[in-house]
């Protein structure tokens, strides 16, 4: 599916950035803002998770480590650890295959309908709530990439 291909692109393109970036970077909060890197990986990660499996109504169960500390609202409360950014990584490694499987199992026949505050249009199908995710998640990368320019001392 492309907007999966896209999901995958948008996440592989961050994991490379997290890990060329110390993780001192990576927790530091740019003036004037309230999260940092890692803050808006773990947010696209989680977010991803909870819109298609929570938000549709296939799983909503489905357990989403971290969801608290990068959940929408949530601000960084103490650096991010090593071992906490290779969760992310492996959270994020695993979602499209989560979701192919979920796919093939007809587990998104019917959906709830969702509006998302970042972008204020009702979702009402599966390729919707991918389209959104692929949208979100670019939204976040380029904000990590933002960061990290402003963040450089090259």
């Amino acid at each position: 599916m492309y907007t999966l291909n896209i999901i995958d692109s948008i996440r592989k393109k961050a994991i490379a950035l997290i890990k060329e970036t110390p993780t001192e970077v990576l927790n530091q909060i740019p003036a004037g803002f309230n999260n940092n890197i890692i803050w808006n990986f773990g947010h696209l990660v989680v977010s991803g998770y909870g819109l298609v499996f929570r938000v549709t109504q296939a799983d909503p169960g489905f357990i989403i480590p971290l969801q608290d500390a990068y959940k929408k609202g949530s601000k960084p409360a103490a650096p991010a650890t090593r071992e906490e950014i290779e969760e992310l990584i492996e959270l994020s490694n695993t979602f499209t295959l989560a979701v192919k499987e979920a796919l093939d199992a007809n587990r998104f026949q019917e959906i709830s309908t969702y509006t998302t505050d970042t972008f204020g249009v009702p979702v009402t199908t599966i390729e919707e709530m991918l389209t959104t995710v692929a949208a979100h998640d670019t939204l976040h990368w380029q904000v990590m990439r933002d960061y990290a320019r402003m963040l450089s001392t090259k």
